[in-house]
């Protein structure tokens, strides 16, 4: 490994993220989030295929994962010519940015001990799925009928949430604590089980079983700047696959140890070390209707709390 890295990146990168089962579309939607959306926002169909390409994705695999995207509004075209560009729809924008702020950067506010219940008051039938299945993924969870909970939630994606989904007046939001030592011992059973806490800490090791000998072993300076890229890409879609799934839970709700710490500290310092050969790599082979790739936003230096120089 430490000898040939670009074979561990071309095989045994691949291999595993394929043995995870990554789709297409969700390594499509990571591409957008992480580069696009800091290098102009727009991108030709040949360079998202050109940028897939390697981490294993065939040309086939990413047209018809673009066609999905577009059609479940994740995405929007516009055409110039005989090419096509793509761009984040606002849908989709707002659902990254969301993510981003989960992954690029971590709190260190102490927990204050106070929950935020949200109660689905009177929200139609037809909406309750998909009113569902966001609480979920703002880590939110069901602790009675019609009832959800999380202990220190951001709260500026919940309000985000509510209002694209015209809910804030069918829902309402409060705040709760427990002093009783009892209850927080059966608090603390619940979040175990219902956030399936040792699930996600088996989640966060593999991650690191997969990705920490490569940071330890490999010089930088024997990658290509393909091969940055593809790196970066792949080591930050696998730990956004986990956070989507992580509740975020405060520190003090979570196991001695915990190996989501550590996670976050890997994919910091790996990312940081990626970014001049990936960069490179960007503004060099990937094009947009004005031509090379623009270099990246401002905003793109301010990722895991200034880290990035």
């Amino acid at each position: 490994m430490k000898n040939n890295p670009q074979s561990l990146l071309k095989d045994e990168l691949i291999k595993k993220l394929h043995q995870n089962s990554v789709s297409c579309t969700s390594m499509i939607v990571t591409l957008f989030g992480d580069v696009v959306s800091q290098h102009g926002e727009w991108i030709w169909l040949g360079s998202i295929v050109d940028a897939l390409a390697p981490l294993g994705f065939n040309e086939r695999s990413v047209r018809t994962s673009v066609f999905r995207l577009v059609q479940n509004d994740w995405l929007t075209t516009k055409k110039i010519g005989r090419k096509s560009y793509y761009c984040f729809t606002e849908h989709g924008r707002s659902q990254s940015e969301r993510a981003e702020r989960r992954i690029y950067s971590k709190s260190d506010v102490t927990w204050n001990g106070l929950w935020v219940l949200v109660l689905n008051a009177s929200i139609n039938e037809e909406k309750v799925d998909d009113f569902r299945k966001n609480m979920r993924w703002l880590g939110f969870n069901i602790l009675s009928t019609g009832l959800f909970a999380h202990p220190s939630p951001d709260r500026r994606s919940l309000d985000e949430m509510l209002i694209e989904n015209n809910l804030v007046s069918n829902v309402a939001v409060f705040k709760a604590s427990s002093d009783d030592v009892s209850s927080k011992s059966t608090l603390k059973t619940l979040i175990t089980e219902k956030w399936e806490v040792p699930k996600l800490e088996l989640m966060y090791q593999s991650f690191l079983d997969n990705f920490r000998d490569f940071a330890l072993h490999t010089d930088v300076n024997q990658l290509s700047d393909t091969d940055c890229f593809a790196f970066r890409l792949a080591i930050l879609h696998e730990f956004r696959r986990i956070q989507l799934k992580d509740p975020d839970l405060p520190p003090e709700l979570l196991p001695i140890g915990w190996a989501g710490f550590e996670s976050q500290d890997l994919l910091q310092r790996v990312y940081k070390q990626m970014i001049p050969g990936s960069v490179s790599f960007i503004e060099k082979h990937l094009f947009n209707a004005h031509g090379g790739m623009p270099s990246p936003s401002s905003n793109f230096y301010q990722r895991f709390n200034s880290a990035v120089n």
